[in-house]
Protein backbone atom coordinates (compact mmCIF):
# COMPACT_ATOMS: atom_id res chain seq x y z
CA UNK A 1 0.00 0.00 0.00
CA UNK A 2 1.29 3.44 -0.94
CA UNK A 3 0.42 5.84 1.87
CA UNK A 4 1.02 9.59 1.78
CA UNK A 5 0.79 11.65 4.99
CA UNK A 6 0.97 15.40 5.42
CA UNK A 7 3.92 15.84 7.80
CA UNK A 8 3.30 19.52 8.54
CA UNK A 9 2.69 19.03 12.28
CA UNK A 10 5.61 16.63 12.70
CA UNK A 11 8.00 19.01 10.96
CA UNK A 12 6.73 22.36 12.25
CA UNK A 13 4.83 22.04 15.53
CA UNK A 14 7.11 20.54 18.23
CA UNK A 15 5.73 20.60 21.74
CA UNK A 16 2.11 20.17 20.62
CA UNK A 17 -0.26 17.20 20.84
CA UNK A 18 -0.66 17.14 17.07
CA UNK A 19 3.14 16.88 16.71
CA UNK A 20 3.20 13.84 19.01
CA UNK A 21 0.22 12.30 17.20
CA UNK A 22 1.85 12.64 13.77
CA UNK A 23 5.26 11.54 14.98
CA UNK A 24 3.93 8.28 16.44
CA UNK A 25 2.05 7.41 13.24
CA UNK A 26 5.00 8.13 10.95
CA UNK A 27 7.39 6.17 13.17
CA UNK A 28 5.04 3.19 13.30
CA UNK A 29 4.30 2.91 9.58
CA UNK A 30 8.02 3.14 8.84
CA UNK A 31 8.39 -0.26 10.54
CA UNK A 32 5.74 -2.02 8.43
CA UNK A 33 6.80 -3.88 5.31
CA UNK A 34 3.29 -3.75 3.87
CA UNK A 35 3.25 0.07 3.80
CA UNK A 36 5.24 2.24 1.44
CA UNK A 37 5.13 5.66 3.19
CA UNK A 38 5.59 9.09 1.62
CA UNK A 39 5.66 12.05 4.02
CA UNK A 40 5.14 15.60 2.78
CA UNK A 41 7.87 17.53 4.60
CA UNK A 42 8.75 21.19 5.01
CA UNK A 43 12.06 21.28 6.86
CA UNK A 44 15.35 20.00 5.48
CA UNK A 45 17.89 18.72 6.20
CA UNK A 46 16.16 16.06 8.26
CA UNK A 47 17.02 15.80 11.93
CA UNK A 48 18.70 12.59 13.12
CA UNK A 49 15.38 11.17 14.36
CA UNK A 50 13.69 11.42 10.98
CA UNK A 51 16.76 10.64 8.90
CA UNK A 52 17.04 7.20 10.50
CA UNK A 53 13.60 6.15 9.20
CA UNK A 54 15.03 4.34 6.20
CA UNK A 55 11.76 3.00 4.79
CA UNK A 56 10.12 6.43 4.63
CA UNK A 57 10.41 8.89 1.76
CA UNK A 58 10.30 12.52 2.90
CA UNK A 59 8.99 14.61 0.04
CA UNK A 60 9.98 18.32 -0.27
CA UNK A 61 6.70 19.30 -1.90
CA UNK A 62 6.18 23.06 -2.04
CA UNK A 63 2.70 23.84 -0.73
CA UNK A 64 0.96 27.21 -0.62
CA UNK A 65 -0.69 26.64 2.74
CA UNK A 66 -1.59 30.29 3.28
CA UNK A 67 -3.90 30.30 0.28
CA UNK A 68 -4.99 26.68 0.82
CA UNK A 69 -3.78 25.64 -2.62
CA UNK A 70 -3.05 21.91 -2.51
CA UNK A 71 -3.09 21.18 -6.24
CA UNK A 72 0.54 20.02 -6.00
CA UNK A 73 -0.62 17.23 -3.65
CA UNK A 74 -3.08 16.09 -6.32
CA UNK A 75 -0.28 15.93 -8.90
CA UNK A 76 1.96 14.03 -6.49
CA UNK A 77 -0.79 11.51 -5.66
CA UNK A 78 -1.52 10.85 -9.32
CA UNK A 79 2.07 10.63 -10.49
CA UNK A 80 3.04 8.24 -7.67
CA UNK A 81 -0.11 6.08 -7.69
CA UNK A 82 -0.82 6.80 -4.02
CA UNK A 83 -3.55 4.61 -2.50
CA UNK A 84 -4.34 6.68 0.62
CA UNK A 85 -3.72 10.30 1.54
CA UNK A 86 -3.98 11.13 5.26
CA UNK A 87 -4.25 14.68 6.58
CA UNK A 88 -3.64 14.34 10.35
CA UNK A 89 -3.87 18.09 10.97
CA UNK A 90 -7.67 18.52 11.06
CA UNK A 91 -7.91 17.96 7.30
CA UNK A 92 -6.36 21.31 6.39
CA UNK A 93 -4.48 19.73 3.48
CA UNK A 94 -7.20 17.63 1.85
CA UNK A 95 -7.01 18.37 -1.92
CA UNK A 96 -9.87 19.85 -3.92
CA UNK A 97 -10.19 16.98 -6.37
CA UNK A 98 -10.54 13.31 -5.52
CA UNK A 99 -7.41 11.38 -6.49
CA UNK A 100 -7.37 8.45 -4.05
CA UNK A 101 -8.83 7.49 -0.69
CA UNK A 102 -8.74 10.44 1.73
CA UNK A 103 -8.53 10.20 5.53
CA UNK A 104 -8.81 13.16 7.89
CA UNK A 105 -8.00 13.20 11.60
CA UNK A 106 -9.95 15.71 13.68
CA UNK A 107 -8.36 16.55 17.03
CA UNK A 108 -10.81 19.05 18.44
CA UNK A 109 -13.70 21.33 17.55
CA UNK A 110 -12.63 23.88 20.15
CA UNK A 111 -12.61 26.75 17.59
CA UNK A 112 -16.27 26.02 16.79
CA UNK A 113 -17.43 25.53 20.37
CA UNK A 114 -15.48 28.43 21.91
CA UNK A 115 -15.35 30.93 19.05
CA UNK A 116 -14.69 33.89 21.31
CA UNK A 117 -11.40 32.35 22.45
CA UNK A 118 -9.98 31.91 18.95
CA UNK A 119 -8.54 34.62 16.73
CA UNK A 120 -10.72 35.50 13.75
CA UNK A 121 -8.21 34.50 11.08
CA UNK A 122 -7.82 30.95 12.41
CA UNK A 123 -11.56 30.62 13.06
CA UNK A 124 -12.33 31.55 9.44
CA UNK A 125 -9.85 29.01 8.13
CA UNK A 126 -11.13 26.29 10.45
CA UNK A 127 -14.79 26.84 9.60
CA UNK A 128 -13.93 26.78 5.89
CA UNK A 129 -11.47 23.90 5.71
CA UNK A 130 -12.75 21.37 8.24
CA UNK A 131 -16.28 20.87 6.82
CA UNK A 132 -14.76 20.66 3.33
CA UNK A 133 -12.21 18.05 4.45
CA UNK A 134 -14.90 15.98 6.17
CA UNK A 135 -17.04 16.01 3.03
CA UNK A 136 -14.15 14.96 0.77
CA UNK A 137 -12.79 12.29 3.12
CA UNK A 138 -13.72 8.62 2.91
CA UNK A 139 -13.02 8.22 6.61
CA UNK A 140 -12.82 10.67 9.51
CA UNK A 141 -10.70 9.74 12.51
CA UNK A 142 -11.86 11.21 15.83
CA UNK A 143 -9.25 11.02 18.59
CA UNK A 144 -11.89 10.46 21.27
CA UNK A 145 -15.64 9.91 21.73
CA UNK A 146 -15.92 13.60 22.61
CA UNK A 147 -14.69 14.58 19.16
CA UNK A 148 -17.02 12.09 17.48
CA UNK A 149 -20.00 13.51 19.35
CA UNK A 150 -19.02 17.07 18.45
CA UNK A 151 -18.59 16.15 14.78
CA UNK A 152 -22.09 14.72 14.63
CA UNK A 153 -23.56 17.64 16.56
CA UNK A 154 -21.90 20.53 14.74
CA UNK A 155 -21.31 19.14 11.23
CA UNK A 156 -23.93 16.40 11.00
CA UNK A 157 -21.28 13.84 9.99
CA UNK A 158 -22.74 10.35 9.44
CA UNK A 159 -21.82 8.19 12.40
CA UNK A 160 -20.56 5.35 10.20
CA UNK A 161 -18.06 7.69 8.56
CA UNK A 162 -16.31 8.36 11.88
CA UNK A 163 -13.83 5.98 13.49
CA UNK A 164 -12.58 6.61 17.04
CA UNK A 165 -8.85 5.97 17.37
CA UNK A 166 -7.18 7.38 20.46
CA UNK A 167 -3.65 8.80 20.10
CA UNK A 168 -0.74 6.53 20.87
CA UNK A 169 1.49 7.48 23.80
CA UNK A 170 5.14 7.25 22.86
CA UNK A 171 7.10 4.35 24.31
CA UNK A 172 9.65 6.80 25.75
CA UNK A 173 7.17 7.59 28.53
CA UNK A 174 8.09 4.99 31.12
CA UNK A 175 9.24 5.43 34.75
CA UNK A 176 12.94 6.16 35.10
CA UNK A 177 15.09 5.83 38.18
CA UNK A 178 14.64 8.73 40.63
CA UNK A 179 18.35 9.37 41.23
CA UNK A 180 19.06 9.55 37.51
CA UNK A 181 16.16 11.96 36.91
CA UNK A 182 17.11 14.36 39.68
CA UNK A 183 20.74 14.38 38.57
CA UNK A 184 19.77 14.94 34.94
CA UNK A 185 17.58 18.00 35.51
CA UNK A 186 20.12 19.48 37.93
CA UNK A 187 22.93 19.02 35.42
CA UNK A 188 21.03 20.22 32.34
CA UNK A 189 18.53 22.71 33.77
CA UNK A 190 20.02 23.72 37.15
CA UNK A 191 16.85 22.54 38.90
CA UNK A 192 17.49 21.12 42.38
CA UNK A 193 14.27 22.05 44.16
CA UNK A 194 10.84 20.44 44.53
CA UNK A 195 8.48 21.51 41.77
CA UNK A 196 4.97 21.28 40.45
CA UNK A 197 5.01 20.68 36.69
CA UNK A 198 2.82 22.25 34.00
CA UNK A 199 3.20 21.02 30.41
CA UNK A 200 1.41 22.65 27.49
CA UNK A 201 1.05 25.84 25.50
CA UNK A 202 0.50 29.02 27.48
CA UNK A 203 -3.13 29.65 26.56
CA UNK A 204 -6.15 30.65 28.64
CA UNK A 205 -8.11 27.38 28.36
CA UNK A 206 -5.31 25.54 30.16
CA UNK A 207 -5.88 27.71 33.25
CA UNK A 208 -2.27 28.37 34.18
CA UNK A 209 -3.58 31.18 36.41
CA UNK A 210 -5.26 28.53 38.58
CA UNK A 211 -1.99 26.58 38.74
CA UNK A 212 -0.29 29.76 39.99
CA UNK A 213 -2.91 30.04 42.73
CA UNK A 214 -2.27 26.43 43.71
CA UNK A 215 1.46 27.18 43.90
CA UNK A 216 0.81 30.21 46.11
CA UNK A 217 -1.25 28.16 48.55
CA UNK A 218 1.14 25.19 48.51
CA UNK A 219 4.18 27.36 49.30
CA UNK A 220 2.66 28.06 52.71
CA UNK A 221 3.47 24.42 53.47
CA UNK A 222 6.51 23.75 51.26
CA UNK A 223 8.63 26.90 51.33
CA UNK A 224 11.06 25.96 48.56
CA UNK A 225 8.38 24.60 46.20
CA UNK A 226 8.42 26.05 42.68
CA UNK A 227 6.46 25.73 39.45
CA UNK A 228 8.18 24.57 36.26
CA UNK A 229 6.36 25.49 33.06
CA UNK A 230 7.19 23.64 29.84
CA UNK A 231 5.45 24.99 26.75
CA UNK A 232 5.41 27.53 23.96
CA UNK A 233 4.93 31.21 24.87
CA UNK A 234 5.51 32.68 21.40
CA UNK A 235 3.20 34.32 18.89
CA UNK A 236 -0.48 34.49 19.79
CA UNK A 237 0.27 33.03 23.22
CA UNK A 238 2.28 36.06 24.31
CA UNK A 239 -0.64 38.19 25.53
CA UNK A 240 -1.82 35.51 27.96
CA UNK A 241 1.77 34.84 29.01
CA UNK A 242 2.18 38.51 29.94
CA UNK A 243 -1.00 38.36 32.03
CA UNK A 244 0.40 35.33 33.82
CA UNK A 245 3.65 37.20 34.48
CA UNK A 246 1.63 40.05 36.02
CA UNK A 247 -0.21 37.59 38.27
CA UNK A 248 3.08 36.02 39.34
CA UNK A 249 4.48 39.46 40.19
CA UNK A 250 1.38 40.39 42.19
CA UNK A 251 1.99 37.33 44.38
CA UNK A 252 5.75 38.02 44.63
CA UNK A 253 6.44 34.62 43.07
CA UNK A 254 8.89 35.75 40.39
CA UNK A 255 11.62 33.50 41.85
CA UNK A 256 9.25 30.56 42.17
CA UNK A 257 8.13 30.08 38.56
CA UNK A 258 10.53 28.79 35.90
CA UNK A 259 9.45 29.05 32.24
CA UNK A 260 11.54 26.63 30.16
CA UNK A 261 9.79 27.02 26.81
CA UNK A 262 9.79 23.98 24.52
CA UNK A 263 12.25 21.25 25.50
CA UNK A 264 13.33 18.00 23.85
CA UNK A 265 10.58 15.41 23.95
CA UNK A 266 13.04 12.86 25.34
CA UNK A 267 13.51 15.06 28.43
CA UNK A 268 9.80 15.11 29.29
CA UNK A 269 9.65 11.68 31.01
CA UNK A 270 12.47 12.81 33.29
CA UNK A 271 10.67 16.01 34.26
CA UNK A 272 7.43 14.10 34.85
CA UNK A 273 9.08 11.54 37.12
CA UNK A 274 10.98 14.13 39.19
CA UNK A 275 7.99 16.36 39.87
CA UNK A 276 6.06 16.49 43.12
CA UNK A 277 3.04 16.28 40.84
CA UNK A 278 1.86 17.31 37.38
CA UNK A 279 -1.14 19.62 37.14
CA UNK A 280 -3.36 19.77 34.04
CA UNK A 281 -6.48 21.93 34.33
CA UNK A 282 -7.40 22.23 30.65
CA UNK A 283 -11.08 23.22 30.57
CA UNK A 284 -11.64 21.76 27.09
CA UNK A 285 -9.44 18.90 26.01
CA UNK A 286 -10.45 16.28 23.48
CA UNK A 287 -7.68 13.95 24.74
CA UNK A 288 -5.37 14.63 27.75
CA UNK A 289 -2.12 13.52 26.13
CA UNK A 290 0.31 15.27 28.51
CA UNK A 291 -1.51 13.73 31.49
CA UNK A 292 -1.30 10.27 29.88
CA UNK A 293 2.43 10.77 29.23
CA UNK A 294 2.99 11.87 32.83
CA UNK A 295 1.09 8.91 34.31
CA UNK A 296 2.99 6.44 32.12
CA UNK A 297 6.21 8.09 33.31
CA UNK A 298 5.37 7.40 36.96
CA UNK A 299 4.09 10.82 38.01
CA UNK A 300 1.13 11.74 40.17
CA UNK A 301 -1.22 13.82 38.03
CA UNK A 302 -3.83 16.30 39.26
CA UNK A 303 -6.64 17.17 36.83
CA UNK A 304 -10.05 18.81 36.78
CA UNK A 305 -13.08 16.56 36.45
CA UNK A 306 -13.96 16.97 32.78
CA UNK A 307 -15.81 14.42 30.70
CA UNK A 308 -12.75 13.30 28.76
CA UNK A 309 -10.55 13.10 31.87
CA UNK A 310 -13.08 10.82 33.54
CA UNK A 311 -13.17 8.65 30.40
CA UNK A 312 -9.43 8.38 29.74
CA UNK A 313 -7.97 8.86 33.23
CA UNK A 314 -10.66 7.12 35.27
CA UNK A 315 -8.47 5.58 38.00
CA UNK A 316 -5.21 7.14 36.89
CA UNK A 317 -5.31 10.70 38.24
CA UNK A 318 -6.33 12.80 41.23
CA UNK A 319 -9.33 15.06 40.62
CA UNK A 320 -9.32 18.50 42.18
CA UNK A 321 -11.92 21.08 43.14
CA UNK A 322 -10.57 24.56 42.46
CA UNK A 323 -12.98 26.03 45.00
CA UNK A 324 -11.01 24.13 47.68
CA UNK A 325 -7.41 24.90 46.83
CA UNK A 326 -6.39 24.58 50.48
CA UNK A 327 -7.33 20.88 50.38
CA UNK A 328 -5.25 20.39 47.24
CA UNK A 329 -2.32 22.16 48.92
CA UNK A 330 -2.60 19.71 51.84
CA UNK A 331 -2.53 16.83 49.37
CA UNK A 332 0.57 18.20 47.61
CA UNK A 333 2.31 18.65 50.96
CA UNK A 334 1.40 15.06 51.85
CA UNK A 335 2.80 13.43 48.71
CA UNK A 336 5.95 15.54 49.03
CA UNK A 337 6.75 14.99 52.70
CA UNK A 338 5.37 11.47 53.29
CA UNK A 339 7.09 8.79 51.19
CA UNK A 340 4.71 6.01 52.25
CA UNK A 341 1.65 8.12 51.40
CA UNK A 342 3.11 8.95 47.99
CA UNK A 343 3.85 5.30 47.26
CA UNK A 344 0.33 4.34 48.31
CA UNK A 345 -1.14 6.84 45.84
CA UNK A 346 1.15 5.59 43.06
CA UNK A 347 0.19 1.97 43.76
CA UNK A 348 -3.47 2.81 43.16
CA UNK A 349 -2.89 4.36 39.74
CA UNK A 350 -4.02 2.35 36.70
CA UNK A 351 -3.04 2.65 33.05
CA UNK A 352 -4.81 5.41 31.07
CA UNK A 353 -6.51 4.75 27.74
CA UNK A 354 -4.35 5.12 24.65
CA UNK A 355 -3.94 3.32 21.34
CA UNK A 356 -1.83 0.27 20.61
CA UNK A 357 0.08 -0.16 17.34
CA UNK A 358 -2.79 -2.27 16.04
CA UNK A 359 -5.29 0.48 16.85
CA UNK A 360 -3.25 3.05 14.93
CA UNK A 361 -2.80 0.78 11.91
CA UNK A 362 -6.57 0.21 11.80
CA UNK A 363 -6.84 3.79 10.53
CA UNK A 364 -5.75 2.45 7.15
CA UNK A 365 -7.92 -0.69 7.02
Amino acid sequence: MKLCIDGFAASNLPGTNIFSYSKEIITLINSKDTINPYILWDRFPLSFYWDRLENTKFVPLKLDRLSNDYSSIEKFIESNNIDIFHSPNDGFSIPKNKCCQYITTIHSLYPIIYKDNVDEKYLNKFTKMVPYAIEKSDKVIAISPIVKRDLIKHFNVPEDKIKIVYPKCSEIFVPKEDKFCKGFIKRHYNIDYPYILYVGSIISKKKLDSVINILKESKKKIKDLKLVVIGDISGKRESYYLKIKELIASYNLEDSVNFLGIIKQTHLPIFYKSSVCVIDLDEYNSYPLSAVEAINSGAIVVVNKTEINVKVLNKCAVYCDLSQINILADFIEGIYSNYDYREKILSMIEKPISSSDENILSIYD
